[in-house]
C-alpha cells in the first residue's frame, strides 16, 4: 500500500495520466465529430391474435376488413437521424429502396405514420403492390433528431420486419438498435432496490477493517467476494435498464410504445 501511494505520489505520473485523460476525451470528441447522416431504427411490437395462440375454438376466423388472416400483429418502428449531419432523401438509391421488409409469405395490411418530428419532413410509408410484404419507406429529408414513427399490422409470424436499402454516403446502413421495452412498475421498483442492495454490499466491504489486506484464514467470504457480490447486484438492473432503453428522440414517444 505504502509502495503505491509512493508511486502515485511522483508528479511525472500525475502528469502522464493526465495527459492520457486529455487524449483520450480529444479523440472520443473528434470521432464524434466525424460521424456524418446516421439513420437508425428501433421497433416494438404486439401479437394481438393468431390462430395458434388463441384459446379460442377453431370455427372462429380472424377477418380483417372481411379478409380471413392466419393472424394479426402490430408492430412500430421508430425511424430516425442519429447522426451529426443532414440526411437528404435523394440519398436514397432508386433500385435498391429503403424498405421495412417481412418474410415472403407474410403480408402487410396496413402501414402508417403515427408520428413525425415536422411535416416539412415529408415522410411517408407505402405498401409495396408487387410485394406485399414490403412497405417503402420515403422522406425529403431528416435533420439531427428527426423521423417518424411506423405502424404496421401484418400477418407475419415474425414480429419485426428488416429494414433493407442503399443509401448514398452512409456504408454502415440503417442501424439496428433494437427492441426497446419500457419496464412495468413492479420490476422498475425491483431494480430500484437491487441497486441499492448492490451500492450498500460494496459499502459494507470497503467498510471492512480489513480491507486491501490478506483474509484471515477463518474468514468464510472474503472482502472482495464481498465486494464482487455487490457489483452483481448493480450490474444486473442497470445492463436490464441499457439494452432495452429507448435509444430515439423523445419527441417520436407515443402512447402505445411506452406502455
Amino acid at each position: 500500500m505504502e509502495t503505491l501511494k509512493a508511486f502515485f505520489g511522483q508528479g511525472w505520473v500525475g502528469a502522464l495520466l493526465g495527459i492520457l485523460g486529455g487524449l483520450l476525451i480529444a479523440f472520443f470528441f473528434y470521432r464524434a465529430s466525424r460521424i456524418g447522416p446516421r439513420p437508425s431504427y428501433q421497433f416494438k411490437a404486439l401479437r394481438l391474435i393468431a390462430e395458434n395462440e388463441r384459446a379460442l375454438p377453431e370455427e372462429v376466423e380472424i377477418l380483417f376488413k372481411g379478409m380471413s388472416v392466419p393472424r394479426l400483429t402490430k408492430t412500430h418502428v421508430v425511424f430516425w437521424n442519429s447522426g451529426k449531419a443532414m440526411l437528404d432523401g435523394k440519398q436514397i438509391v432508386d433500385v435498391d429502396p429503403l424498405r421495412l421488409e417481412f418474410s415472403k409469405d407474410a403480408q402487410v395490411l396496413r402501414a402508417r405514420i403515427v408520428k413525425a418530428t415536422r411535416k416539412t419532413n415529408e415522410f411517408e410509408v407505402k405498401i409495396n403492390d408487387k410485394s406485399p410484404n414490403e412497405v417503402v419507406c420515403s422522406f425529403d429529408y431528416l435533420n439531427v433528431g428527426d423521423g417518424a414513427v411506423i405502424e404496421l399490422l401484418h400477418t407475419d409470424e415474425e414480429r419485426y420486419p428488416r429494414v433493407q436499402g442503399t443509401i448514398r454516403g452512409v456504408s454502415k446502413g440503417v442501424l439496428n438498435w433494437g427492441r426497446f421495452r419500457t419496464p412495468r412498475k413492479g420490476p422498475r421498483i425491483m431494480m430500484f432496490v437491487m441497486l441499492i442492495m448492490g451500492v450498500a454490499i460494496i459499502a459494507i466491504g470497503f467498510l471492512r477493517p480489513n480491507f486491501l489486506e490478506p483474509s484471515a484464514p477463518a474468514e468464510p467470504f472474503p472482502v472482495w467476494g464481498t465486494v464482487f457480490l455487490g457489483l452483481v447486484y448493480i450490474g444486473f438492473p442497470l445492463f436490464t435498464l441499457w439494452t432495452n432503453r429507448r435509444r430515439f428522440p423523445k419527441s417520436l414517444t407515443i402512447e402505445d410504445i411506452e406502455q
